[in-house]
């Protein structure tokens, strides 16, 4: 049962045990007197601070998603710690957690600490994930909401973003004029976001971190097990590295290194991927035969859209009405590596067939896509801003940036984040030079890269496995970004390193996804 202590309440009993010390102090003016009376003040003040006073605590609470069937016994909460811990003004912000748990009589004592990427996509859609969560057979798992994102209080929500992007699409502006309304809009969330007392420079990697151990404190757990993916990796590199002492090992999927700036090599990575799906293409015998062209056809097609794009008529979400949305040649490459690259290895095999289809006129796959341009972006873009502006943008060079958009002859004028100009408006102040450099630690790490990642390349997680004395790398063929969402066997092995981090675990995963692909060839 709860104990509620009322301010006045509080008040008043404080005033009287301050009587009772000068009483004590009055009648033995001696040392020791005086200690006893000092010793019993104290006591009587720790029992008066109010429960909800102190942080960081765990308040439990209603789950803030619906709960699947399968999930009646998920414990939720909030787990409530300082906005700002190098300010002692006590503001708190509230951060939901769902532990999932595991129905083994025999837990172990361990948990699974999982979040996902973004920045600023809210994690607690996870609470569906038992079935693909092997490890939940003998041990709990945490579903933690990082601060910012869509279910934490606050959240960092930028409603006007999306509705300037739509606003665009609809209206057909020029990608210069696009920009100007996403500038204009961020500039209005974040001066909403400050009128409204929110300390936007305060959602950064190093605060979070200290969320994580801090969620490790108030749950009174000796260790955890790290997992993250793509920023969430980062994420869990910087908990390896400032609150070591609380982790057990490290999952890291899909890892954005610290050590890259994103800006500099985001087309980079994007060429990379294509790359290889030009050359595995032409190392297999039946899609050179059929394709033997692919990546021409490929490039001529974004050009050819770029100059005449497409026409799709969608349904506009927010009315009665059908909007006409164009698809050009950036649209394509944006899609083909992150709706197709990024999907299960079918998608990846469909891709040369899709590709050949576009070049020949044949848009029916592509077009589908229109309706995502009139979507929200899925991303709490003030977290996202506040990041992207404390610890990407200020070590970046903006002449590497620009380079990027001109680097490559058939993707002129393509980008990736880049957000120079955003950052302008969303100030923030810039992190600290260790968080642009590689993490270094003993911890046990799995690190799992994928053939066709199109936003953290294989040769990222590579690179950060050097650093990491205890790790190994796992690269999974037929998948792109986040393999383990498309890799039944790769949750198995995670599992396996899991219950024993030591060893590398025994697995035919990689053999066995590298046989149950082959590329989709139309037939005559």
């Amino acid at each position: 049962m709860a104990v509620i202590v009322h301010r006045k309440a509080v008040t008043t009993t404080r005033s009287a045990v301050y009587l009772f010390l000068i009483r004590i102090f009055t009648i033995n003016m001696r040392f020791v007197g005086f200690a006893i009376a000092v010793a019993i003040y104290l006591s009587a003040a720790a029992i008066m601070v109010p429960a909800q006073a102190v942080v960081p605590r765990f308040e439990p609470s209603d789950c803030p998603v619906p709960v699947p069937e399968t999930e009646k016994n998920a414990q939720c909460g909030y787990v409530v710690v300082p906005e700002n811990r190098g300010i002692k003004n006590r503001k708190t912000i509230r951060l939901p957690i769902i532990i999932l748990k595991t129905l083994s009589a025999h837990a172990k004592p361990d948990p699974v600490l999982r979040t996902f990427g973004g920045p600023g996509s809210s994690s607690l859609r996870m609470i569906r994930s038992r079935g693909s969560s092997p490890w939940l057979r003998n041990r709990d798992q945490i579903i933690f909401e990082q601060r910012g994102t869509r279910f934490a209080q606050p959240a960092l929500e930028c409603p006007e973003v999306d509705k300037s992007n739509i606003d665009s699409v609809i209206r057909h502006l020029s990608s210069k004029a696009t920009r100007a309304n996403e500038l204009q809009a961020a500039k209005t969330c974040h001066d909403r976001l400050i009128a409204s007392g929110i300390d936007v420079g305060s959602y950064n990697s190093r605060e979070s971190a200290a969320d994580i151990e801090d969620v490790r404190r108030v749950l009174k757990l000796d260790k955890l097990n790290l997992y993250g993916v793509s920023y969430s990796s980062r994420l869990m590199l910087e908990v390896m590295r400032d609150f070591p002492a609380g982790i057990r090992s490290a999952v890291l999927e899909s890892t954005l290194a610290p050590e890259v700036n994103y800006d500099e090599a985001g087309v980079d990575a994007i060429v990379g991927s294509l790359n290889v799906l030009f050359a595995s293409c032409k190392a297999d015998a039946d899609c050179a035969t059929t394709y033997p062209e692919l990546e021409k056809e490929f490039y001529a097609s974004v050009a050819r859209l770029n100059k005449e794009p497409i026409v799709e008529n969608v349904q506009d979400p927010g009315s009665t009405n059908a909007t006409d949305v164009y698809l050009d040649g950036n649209d394509l490459v944006t899609w083909i590596v992150d709706y197709l690259l990024s999907q299960d290895g079918s998608a990846i095999a469909d891709t040369p067939l899709v590709i050949h289809d576009i070049f020949s006129g044949r848009y029916d796959a592509f077009r589908r896509s229109a309706s995502n341009k009139l979507g929200p972006g899925g991303s709490s873009w003030g977290m996202r801003y506040s990041f992207w502006c404390s610890e990407e943008l200020p070590f970046e060079s903006l002449k590497k940036i620009d380079a990027q958009s001109t680097k490559f002859a058939g993707l002129q004028g393509y980008k990736v984040m880049a957000l120079p100009d955003i950052c302008s408006v969303w100030t923030v102040p810039h992190a600290k030079t260790i968080e642009n450099k590689p993490v270094t630690s003993d911890i046990p790490a799995m690190v799992v890269t994928a053939d066709y990642d199109a936003y953290t390349p294989p040769a990222w997680g590579t690179g950060v496995a050097t650093h990491l004395k205890n790790s190994f790398v796992v690269q999974i063929p037929w998948a792109g970004h986040g393999p383990s969402f498309t890799t039944p066997c790769l949750r198995d092995m995670i599992a396996d390193f899991l219950d024993d981090p030591a060893p590398k675990p025994q697995s035919d995963c990689v053999e066995k996804t590298r046989k149950q692909f082959k590329f989709a060839i139309r037939k005559a």
